[in-house]
């Protein structure tokens, strides 16, 4: 009685990892995500993401106050393999502050942004300047229906497919 209850409870754990797979790349070997670019003056004032699905939305992106970041890469992306997440910090009071991609991997069909994030050192010299530093990423667009970003000294911000 002992071995077929071990024996059922190996099966069952076997069958419940094979059902929470994690993968890092898209099935044509592409990673699901990279970085485009980053900016100290994206424009978006608040902290947040912005999910931008083809070049209209990136066109929309002109008309954001206080932006000097190009626009060019981001008009470069091939929006039927790739999306965009432009992710912001929000208005910060002084130069030292950014955000860059650290990884990113789809887990039980949500894609997870991982990032960090810059802050200047105690003590240290920066640009006394307003910015609102961001990070431009693209993503796959295919496998998952929840988006999550998140790092060290940010709250964590979650997206359902359906409301991007």
């Amino acid at each position: 009685m002992t071995l077929k209850y071990l024996v059922a409870s190996a099966l069952f754990a076997v069958a419940v990892a094979g059902c929470a797979t994690s993968r890092t790349e898209t099935a044509g070997g592409a990673p699901l995500a990279r970085q485009i670019t980053a900016s100290d003056h994206c424009g978006l004032t608040a902290p947040g993401l912005v999910y931008l699905r083809d070049a209209s939305a990136v066109n929309a992106l002109e008309r954001l106050p206080a932006r000097t970041m190009t626009l060019a890469a981001l008009r470069s992306v091939d929006f039927s393999r790739e999306h965009l997440v432009l992710v912001g910090l929000g208005q910060q009071r002084s130069g030292g502050y950014g955000v860059a991609l650290a990884a990113s991997e789809i887990t039980s069909d949500t894609l997870r942004l991982t990032v960090q994030v810059r802050r200047p050192a105690p003590g240290a010299m920066v640009s006394q300047a307003l910015t609102t530093p961001c990070a431009v990423i693209a993503v796959s667009p295919h496998g998952w229906d929840e988006l999550e970003v998140s790092g060290e000294g940010m709250t964590t911000l979650t997206r359902q497919r359906s409301e991007l």
